[in-house]
């Protein structure tokens, strides 16, 4: 799979100036590596994208899609991370979030009133 992408000095011309094909361009190459995946990846892959565009439109600014999307990268990471310590037995106190660490609770504190 090899993509031709225009020079970074013309990509950014045109978010400048023509925002609407730079964003054609994005459905495009999207939609050509999800068509080029094996049959058996397609459908999931179609279903990460519409989750990234539902981020992109619910966004407020593009800085904060960058943010939502970097989150659920994140989230799918840690996951992945979580997935991998357990089926390699690594369930001590030294691994973060696994489900099998016990949770401390806390002690809620009331303010006093002045």
């Amino acid at each position: 799979m090899s993509y031709d992408l225009p020079e970074f000095d013309k990509l950014r011309e045109m978010a400048q100036r023509d925002p609407e094909a730079l964003e054609r361009l994005r459905v495009e190459l999207c939609d050509r590596l999800i068509q080029e995946a094996p049959e058996k990846y397609r459908r999931k892959l179609r279903g990460l994208q519409f989750r990234v565009d539902m981020e992109r439109r619910r966004a407020k600014s593009p800085m904060a899609a960058c943010i939502a999307i970097s989150g659920m990268m994140h989230d799918s990471f840690d996951r992945l991370r979580q997935t991998l310590n357990e089926a390699a037995g690594n369930t001590a106190p030294g691994y973060l979030n696994t489900p099998s660490q016990e949770v401390e609770e806390g002690k809620v504190l009331p303010f006093r009133r002045a």
